[in-house]
């Protein structure tokens, strides 16, 4: 009964804001960062594969911009940003728990049987909601980083293509004028 009550106090301290920053990346960062991959994968998906003509085409004013360029990158911006968000706070659990760690190994100073027990099952705790948040979250990290590498290979395959038609464009047009 006395682990219980120990592992209760510390998640109303430090292991608490591990907890909660757990929460917040697993409900907030990450299922922005999933819908802004979808998102930027279905607008990417009909251009990977489509001739540079008919890629033009979309993209010219008069077709009602099927193909937006502008929103694409802005998709593209939007999920470095969140993923980098999702993977910093990712990278910070083992920081956190060691840090609960040495916070709670410091208050050792004390030299009580009981003080000493209870620091230093703190600190224990705390470096194990570090690290369990840490591998649960850089799991989830190896499911989604192959999605955005792919969707950033699929963007500059787009524009890499559309620049070599436009510059290839640009030299067939001028041989003609001169």
């Amino acid at each position: 009964m006395q682990f219980f009550i120990t592992i209760f106090k510390n998640l109303l301290g430090y292991d608490g804001l591990i907890l909660l920053l757990a929460l917040g990346n697993g409900f907030y960062c990450l299922p922005k960062l999933k819908h802004t991959t979808a998102l930027l994968e279905h607008g990417l998906k009909p251009t990977i594969y489509v001739p540079i003509q008919q890629i033009i085409l979309m993209i010219h004013p008069s077709n009602k911009s099927e193909l937006d360029l502008h929103k694409l990158r802005k998709l593209k911006e939007s999920e470095t940003k969140q993923y980098h968000r999702f993977a910093s706070i990712t990278n910070m659990f083992p920081l956190m728990g060691i840090l609960g760690t040495i916070i709670s190994l410091l208050r050792l100073a004390s030299l009580s049987n009981d003080s000493i027990m209870f620091n230093f099952t703190t600190a224990l705790t705390s470096t194990f909601w570090g690290l369990v948040c840490a591998i649960v979250f850089k799991a989830i990290d190896g499911t989604i980083y192959p999605k955005i590498a792919l969707n950033d290979d699929s963007f500059n395959l787009l524009i890499n293509r559309i620049d070599q038609y436009t510059s290839k464009g640009d030299a067939d047009e001028a041989k003609n004028i001169s």
